[in-house]
């Protein structure tokens, strides 16, 4: 089932008119692989309501997918729509939907890279949705160069957009990409791998003071 058009037009109209929108059950691609096994502890306590979590993950593939849809599946589970920014283009129908995801409650939008920061705020500003994940990780074959300075102006904007509300936004970064100073989210988790079964998790921004030393998370559907 789609997305009532009534919520499509609440949405900012150039969005529209550029077709850059559209519901998660319109995904193309026969993929049928489904994300990497997620810890569901990883996003106890994460999804900060009225913020902007970074997630930074270093060396995990398609893991921030992974974590994405889970947040997606959280919200969904509470009646809530949700919107997964995607400039790569990477999402496909069978591997969603294996991750637990409903699609006619899941908004796509496929922006350019250049228009990413301005389309990640007019969803925000919309506070349509329960979380918006925001992937500029790019894929293994085309990884994304996210300019610092310009994006610290764009988390600003995020965090009014969502400010006061129940919704979240989730940010997934490359840890390995040098930046001056860190972004000024809510919350910053690094997440990296130290073996085939095992991640490390530790919180190393928290504007409530929750820092966390490493944090081993064992993956045990990890063949």
């Amino acid at each position: 089932m789609a997305l009532p058009a009534h919520i499509l037009d609440r949405l900012p109209a150039q969005l529209r008119r550029n077709s850059l929108i559209r519901d998660a059950s319109s995904l193309l691609g026969d993929r049928a692989d489904a994300p990497e096994a997620l810890p569901e502890q990883l996003l106890q306590g994460e999804l900060l309501p009225g913020a902007v979590v970074e997630f930074s993950l270093d060396g995990l593939g398609g893991f921030g997918t992974s974590l994405a849809l889970a947040a997606v599946r959280r919200v969904q589970s509470e009646g809530r729509l949700a919107a997964f920014i995607d400039p790569s283009a990477s999402l496909h129908a069978p591997g969603v939907v294996r991750a637990g995801v409903e699609l006619s409650r899941l908004i796509v939008v496929e922006p350019s890279l250049e228009a990413l920061g301005r389309v990640a705020v007019r969803m925000a500003e919309s506070r349509l949705f329960g979380v918006v994940v925001i992937d500029t990780l790019g894929s293994p074959s085309m990884p994304f160069e996210i300019p610092g300075g310009a994006w610290t102006r764009v988390v600003r904007r995020l965090a009014l957009a969502v400010e006061q509300t129940e919704n979240s936004v989730l940010l997934l970064t490359d840890r390995s990409m040098p930046r001056a100073l860190p972004l000024p989210v809510k919350r910053r988790i690094e997440i990296s791998r130290v073996g085939k079964k095992q991640l490390v998790a530790r919180i190393v921004r928290d504007r409530q003071g929750r820092m966390t030393g490493p944090l081993p998370v064992d993956l045990p559907h990890v063949a």
